[in-house]
């Protein structure tokens, strides 16, 4: 095992009711003028809007809004966000939704108490975003599980005519605080829910499969909440006002990023399918969650058979996680494959590229750009080359 450092410096007030710790616990951090950012505005349908301000009134705190925020946050969304949080004079922000939202406004937090275009913060050669030296504090109310962004330091924007993706990674962005309620996700739909799921499970996946480094605490950690995830997804398509089976998955979501603890230790930072998955959700409006659903199994089968070295930690998967009963590496691979694609199916994921309107003749485009700022992969080299043979198994 490698040398590492762990911190988690957001607080999580997880469970019914907890939003009403938000106007004292904003105060108890320095704001006063809270910037309250969300996105189309479904927070004012389910009630949850109301409560936050009744909540900025009982502790005296103003607020100005920023809403709109749309899936996939644009750059724009960001700029706009600085412009009015400079403008009104805010000392705070909350930011009220799912991945989007609280990504968006990581990069809101960072671009205010910088002096140049905010194009400058995101993730340079140092493997951070470095020119990131202050923040504005950020708290979060979750109300879709999925991105982990509720206890993590990352944000990922959208720049561009081009639909680049770009990352804003720092110690700094971590939340000061975040309200995880499970109730706050009954009212998500179904589909949505359920690309959540999918984006949570591939966080751990794309954990889990890294050279050994015998982590066996992280993986096995790792593996009871991938296992936990297959077991509770399916209670919320029965039904979707089950708690324990939201908060399970609203807590699954958090667990998966906090503090990168399941790649604590590992030879490198992993995430091979987030690269591609990015390019899918660029050119085609993507839902994020979905793009991991259609990669996983192709990536897995490619690595299988291009780096058959790597063959035991795929069927250590099938075995602890999907609990496949067989006794060769390559056969239980291969079975364990099948079987996460039987779970993707049972969540109404797309069975394949093609099914989700992806056209063949975008696919060597996407890998280029997929891999234009450096291969990808731990377990693999993945190139343009090997980019496009995973796309098209994927097709």
């Amino acid at each position: 095992m490698n040398n590492f450092v762990y911190s988690i410096p957001t607080t999580a007030y997880f469970g019914k009711g907890q939003i009403q710790i938000l106007g004292e616990t904003i105060k108890t951090h320095g704001g006063s003028k809270v910037l309250l950012a969300y996105g189309g505005g479904s927070i004012k349908q389910n009630g949850i809007y109301e409560v936050i301000l009744e909540q900025f009134r009982k502790a005296g705190l103003a607020h100005v809004e920023l809403s709109g925020i749309q899936p996939n946050p644009r750059i724009e969304s960001v700029e706009a966000g600085i412009r009015v949080y400079r403008e009104n004079g805010c000392d705070f922000i909350l930011a009220v939704g799912g991945g989007s939202t609280l990504d968006a406004c990581k990069a809101i937090a960072a671009g205010v108490k910088y002096h140049g275009p905010v194009t400058d913060l995101f993730v340079d050669e140092s493997g951070i975003s470095s020119k990131i030296t202050a923040v504005a504090p950020l708290a979060t109310i979750l109300t879709m599980a999925g991105t982990g962004s509720e206890l993590d330091m990352g944000g990922v924007i959208t720049v561009g005519n081009d639909h680049k993706k770009k990352v804003v990674l720092h110690p700094l962005l971590n939340p000061k605080f975040s309200i995880l309620d499970p109730e706050y996700t009954y009212t998500v739909p179904e589909y949505h829910s359920m690309a959540g799921v999918a984006d949570i499970f591939c966080h751990l996946m794309e954990q889990y499969f890294t050279p050994d480094a015998a982590t066996t605490v992280q993986d096995r950690m790792n593996e009871g909440v991938m296992k936990a995830v297959l077991e509770e997804a399916p209670k919320i398509l029965t039904d979707p006002k089950n708690y324990d089976a939201r908060a399970n998955i609203m807590w699954a979501s958090s667990m998966a990023l906090a503090g990168f603890q399941f790649v604590l230790g590992k030879p490198g930072f992993p995430f091979p399918l987030h690269g591609m998955g990015h390019e899918l959700s660029s050119r085609y409006d993507m839902t994020h969650g979905v793009t991991l659903a259609l990669l996983t199994p192709a990536w897995m089968r490619h690595t299988m058979s291009t780096a058959p070295e790597h063959l035991p930690i795929f069927a250590k998967f099938a075995r602890n996680v999907m609990d496949v009963r067989e006794a060769d590496d390559a056969k239980a691979a291969e079975e364990g494959v099948r079987k996460l694609e039987e779970f993707y199916s049972g969540i109404k994921m797309p069975a394949n590229l093609r099914e989700a309107g992806v056209k063949e003749e975008d696919l060597e485009m996407m890998a280029a750009k997929a891999v234009e700022n450096g291969k990808l992969g731990i377990l693999t080299s993945i190139g343009k080359e090997e980019a496009l043979q995973i796309l098209q198994m994927a097709l």
